[in-house]
């Protein structure tokens, strides 16, 4: 194949491979160092790649995309088995260079589904990453749907549920990430409840102190929604300033908050502080712990549920539905979301009329 070229794959399950490379960490099974070339299913089919078989001597990156590559897609097709052993992670997606992912799927792996680190960018389009859990208790901390610590990453009408550490995770991403309208439910961690369960991991590099980039991304976070997810829903994770602006999410009972704003002081103090740098406009918080670690100015919270009129009231009537289960539903026919009406708000509510929500540009 050639750059421009699209390599059409045949449905029907994949699962006998050689690897196609190695280093001292990673069993990469399938190498990709050309640019611009489309890897799709064929039309009117859907295949499956299992990597249930692949050794796990060392970590395992099912497909990987690497440094300098640019211009590779993947459309159309599934990622399940990966496995992980007595390694701290493996991945179905690793990416060093420039992938996009449209209509994609990994699940059912001990591994992370999506993960962008080095200089990694890319755009991800109506794919999910479901039921990828960490069977010992140091892979399952490691084990996200989605990963972006690499350069500017985008993702769009992306679903994350039933991972054992994070739904989506940005953590000391160089470039700025893009959530837009993403879905992250039910990431509670392994059987032992081991893994850190936020449902969008915003930003944050951790405790360092070096390596930190100058100027600091600001993320975006919009028409985006966390449910049900073990730790926070949306958390700016010790941002050492700015973690994004945030708007027209909704957030339903999270276990420790539905909104985290935690920063810290600076790039060189690691000091953690209530957020007061963070930018939040629109949103709807129900159910448990509102939000936290807030001491952002008046005029950066403004037209939330729990802001306007001094915060209101709600109930189960301002929703036409809170059935979580049409959350995970099929995907429509041309890949985009599955309309749903879970906590859409009822034309009477004050959140219809103040436009709030995951759902007000629908």
């Amino acid at each position: 194949a050639s750059p421009g070229d699209t390599v059409y794959i045949r449905g029907g399950v994949y699962d006998d491979f050689e690897i196609a490379k190695t280093d001292s960490n990673y069993n990469y099974v399938h190498a990709f160092n050309k640019n611009g070339i489309t890897y799709e299913a064929y039309p009117g089919e859907r295949p499956v790649f299992d990597f249930s078989h692949v050794p796990t001597n060392l970590r395992v990156a099912a497909f990987f995309v690497e440094d300098r590559v640019t211009g590779v897609t993947f459309r159309g097709f599934d990622v399940t088995g990966v496995k992980v052993g007595e390694q701290p992670q493996s991945e179905a997606f690793r990416i060093r260079g420039q992938a996009d992912f449209v209509n994609m799927a990994a699940y059912g792996n001990e591994a992370i589904g999506f993960y962008y680190t080095g200089n990694g960018t890319g755009t991800v389009l109506n794919s999910d990453a479901y039921d990828n859990i960490g069977p010992t208790d140091v892979s399952a901390g490691n084990t996200d749907g989605f990963g972006a610590h690499g350069g500017a990453v985008s993702f769009i009408n992306s679903r994350a549920w039933n991972n054992s550490d994070d739904g989506f995770d940005s953590i000391s991403s160089k470039g700025p990430v893009v959530y837009d309208h993403c879905w992250s439910f039910n990431n509670r961690g392994n059987q032992n409840g081991v893994g850190d369960q936020n449902g969008f991991k915003v930003g944050g590099y951790a405790y360092r102190t070096t390596g930190i980039p100058d100027p600091l991304p600001v993320h975006t976070v919009k028409y985006s929604l966390a449910v049900n997810n073990g730790a926070n829903g949306f958390y700016a994770n010790h941002q050492p300033g700015q973690s994004a602006n945030w708007t027209n999410n909704t957030a339903y009972n999270n276990r420790r908050a539905n909104y985290d704003m935690l920063e810290r002081v600076s790039p060189t103090d690691i000091t953690n502080i209530p957020g007061y740098r963070e930018v939040l406009h629109n949103n709807i918080a129900y159910m448990g712990t509102t939000i936290k670690n807030d001491n952002n100015p008046t005029e950066n919270v403004t037209n939330n549920s729990w802001t306007i009129d001094g915060g209101l009231q709600l109930t189960p009537e301002d929703f036409v539905s809170l059935d979580t289960t049409q959350l995970s539903a099929a995907r429509q026919s041309d890949g985009s979301l599955p309309e749903v009406t879970f906590m859409l708000p009822v034309p009477s509510s004050s959140l219809f009329k103040n436009g709030l929500g995951y759902l007000a540009d629908k």
